[in-house]
């Protein structure tokens, strides 16, 4: 993991620093404009109110008897409407520098607002979907202990093991480019994104006693997207513990993979769970959780990170077909161009 993602505190202080002097900056502009502004327009009110002021007393302001009269430069003044006027001026100064501010300090402080919700998203996110690898991780451990307390060969779950831990670090780094707003792309495979995932769960699956069974449906070859293969393969990871946390002990979790209609790769998981009920859509929202008498802990993260990913790399996730016989969830990426 690369060490510039933690950034240093005296880097956010020099940041917070510069927008703190944008803010006054800009402020000191906008305020010394009003005021500028304010001021000519109270200055040309004094004017055309001392103009109106020899009018009503019946002298013409343009005449130079006015200059005889009263002396030159003199005006004559109303100290009832001046007063009126004056505070008039003072309250529209206020509201129209009060409202600079407002404008100013919602646009400054906007990025940090985004900034803020995208590390509240980051450690929800992040502390999903390290509990599937870190379940898979536990599981592979108590096989060792297994092992060896019973004299057997551990070669094979220690390297399954480091290939978890290697699969972790992939999440975390995927996690934070998705914070960072950044997106790269490469072709992908979808037959070995599929395969990454089945392997990924596969220990859940054992643990539940779900038979995971693939279908490919054509070449694999041709089925190639423009993503990446860790967020591919987090988008599958979410459905396919979605689909083994609610199969029955016993039961298959199928996964299909085939042309869609629309020049893209349909990738369908099939389980024979319960159903979702009268509204799938609610699954996808953050936070949301399906009261199906189940035992699976999770919080409701799981298919909304999944959509999300699949949005990243233009693709879709929607609950196809779902009854008291189970459930089809249907994932889609637009197919590479060749």
């Amino acid at each position: 993991m690369a060490s510039s993602i933690v950034r240093p505190s005296s880097t956010r202080t020099g940041e917070r620093r510069t927008i703190a002097d944008s803010i006054s900056l800009r402020m000191t502009v906008t305020v010394g404009a009003i005021t500028i502004i304010g001021g000519l327009l109270f200055i040309a009110g004094v004017l055309l109110g001392s103009r109106h002021e020899f009018s009503e007393r019946g002298i013409d302001p343009d005449r130079m008897a006015v200059d005889a009269q009263f002396g030159d430069g003199m005006m004559v003044i109303d100290t009832e409407k001046a007063i009126f006027f004056t505070v008039l001026f003072v309250l529209g100064v206020i509201v129209a520098v009060a409202a600079a501010g407002w404008y100013y300090s919602r646009k400054e402080v906007a990025p940090l607002e985004r900034a803020l919700r995208l590390q509240r998203n980051f450690v929800a996110d992040a502390s999903h979907e390290l509990k599937t690898p870190l379940a898979v991780i536990s599981t592979r451990i108590d096989l060792i202990d297994f092992r060896l307390a019973h004299g057997q060969n551990i070669d094979e779950p220690l390297r399954d093991l480091r290939d978890d831990v290697d699969r972790m670090n992939a999440i975390v780094t995927d996690l934070l480019t998705a914070a960072r707003g950044a997106t790269h792309t490469e072709p992908v495979r979808i037959a070995d994104a599929v395969s990454r995932s089945v392997d990924a769960v596969a220990p859940l699956a054992e643990r539940q006693g779900v038979t995971i069974v693939r279908h490919d449906d054509a070449s694999d070859s041709r089925l190639v997207v423009d993503g990446n293969l860790t967020g591919i393969s987090r988008c599958l990871v979410a459905v396919l513990d979605n689909a083994i946390a609610h199969s029955p002990r016993g039961q298959q979790v199928s996964v299909r993979i085939g042309f869609g209609h629309h020049d893209d790769v349909a990738i369908r998981v099939i389980d024979h769970g319960p159903g979702i009920g009268e509204d799938p859509e609610r699954l996808f929202q953050r936070f949301a959780r399906s009261d199906d008498g189940t035992t699976h802990q999770g919080y409701g993260l799981g298919l909304a990170l999944a959509r999300d990913v699949a949005s990243r790399y233009h693709g879709s996730i929607i609950v196809e077909e779902s009854s008291p016989n189970g459930t089809t969830m249907l994932v889609r990426f637009p197919l590479a161009e060749q």
